[in-house]
């Protein structure tokens, strides 16, 4: 059996699924009751009544966590976790976005602290520390892309049509100078190779005083979720004018290497260094997404898929020329 929350082999006869380290990153605490709901029916029905989220085309419930009186609690506000359970049109979505947060954490992305709890029937939700509080609950200010650039919120596909990736990417270099910009763009790239098509400018989010690029959040394969799952688009246009050159010229409905390479000089990176990333990124991927998603809680099928989805872009992003 792996730790649900590090997807590492737990000491044999462990009867509990965590290792007593990781319960205390997450929690603070290696001995707090974590059990929550019978199962999904009773988890849901007690869920808050407003609670909502949009991860997966807009149907994702997720609400407030906290700690009280040494166990886990659903909460209306002020939570220092997030809970998600998986909609129920999108079955394992919960342990789709721990495995694809996981790889994050293993190739060097900065990730909150997260882990699946199960409820008493085995179904699996995702837990995961918010980074805009304190461990005592006190408020981190963080502006999302979507306010950071002053777009309006009052229409939801605003934050798919507001702007570009490379607006996104000026502004974080702007802000938060060329690594701000460079770990942004890594992410996209990494966001690519997963199919995550929902990185949108509210998935997006920086941290003030000093300004620098909020950790990871609304991260997973959400392509494999897709009524086209081959469908290989991003959340935003690349760039503010015209189309990548690669994508534009081929038209067979992929990125490569090259586009990348080409929305970085946009944004004001340094080409050189835009391709030794993807080069870095697209080898670290190749090596490590088979272990992580391998001793995932994903079914077989899905482990399949996810894999042959990274092979499969892979191959496009190590085309850096369209010679």
């Amino acid at each position: 059996m792996n730790c649900l929350t590090c997807l590492q082999p737990l000491p044999e006869g462990h009867y509990i699924q965590h290792h007593s380290s990781c319960l205390e990153t997450l929690f603070g605490s290696s001995t707090l009751n974590i059990e929550l709901a019978a199962d999904r029916r009773a988890l849901t029905q007690s869920l808050p009544s407003f609670a909502s989220g949009y991860s997966i085309a807009g149907v994702q419930m997720k609400c407030h966590l906290t700690i009280n009186d040494g166990g886990l609690n659903l909460a209306d506000v002020g939570g220092t976790f997030i809970l998600k359970p998986s909609p129920e049109r999108y079955p394992f979505a919960a342990e789709n976005e721990h495995a694809s947060m996981v790889l994050m954490r293993n190739l060097g992305f900065d990730v909150p602290p997260c882990s699946l709890l199960s409820l008493g029937d085995g179904h699996k939700v995702f837990v995961i520390r918010r980074f805009d509080r304190t461990t005592d609950g006190k408020k981190i200010h963080q502006e999302d892309a979507m306010q950071a650039l002053g777009a309006s919120n009052l229409r939801s596909e605003n934050k798919y049509t507001a702007a570009s990736y490379q607006v996104v990417l000026e502004l974080a270099i702007k802000h938060g100078g060329l690594p701000s910009g460079l770990e942004l763009f890594r992410r996209l790239v990494f966001s690519y190779l997963i199919g995550n098509d929902d990185h949108h400018m509210k998935n997006i989010a920086f941290v003030k005083q000093p300004f620098r690029l909020a950790p990871v959040y609304d991260v997973l394969a959400s392509s494999l979720f897709s009524n086209s799952p081959l469908s290989s688009t991003m959340a935003l246009s690349f760039l503010t004018h015209g189309e990548p050159e690669y994508l534009q010229q081929m038209g067979n409905g992929f990125y490569s290497g090259g586009d990348f390479v080409q929305l970085a000089e946009a944004a004001g990176l340094d080409a050189p260094v835009a391709r030794e990333t993807i080069l870095n990124l697209v080898a670290k991927i190749k090596a490590e997404a088979p272990k992580t998603v391998q001793t995932s809680l994903m079914p077989p099928d899905m482990k399949d898929h996810y894999l042959d989805l990274v092979k499969r872009r892979a191959r496009f992003v190590e085309l850096l020329d369209l010679g």
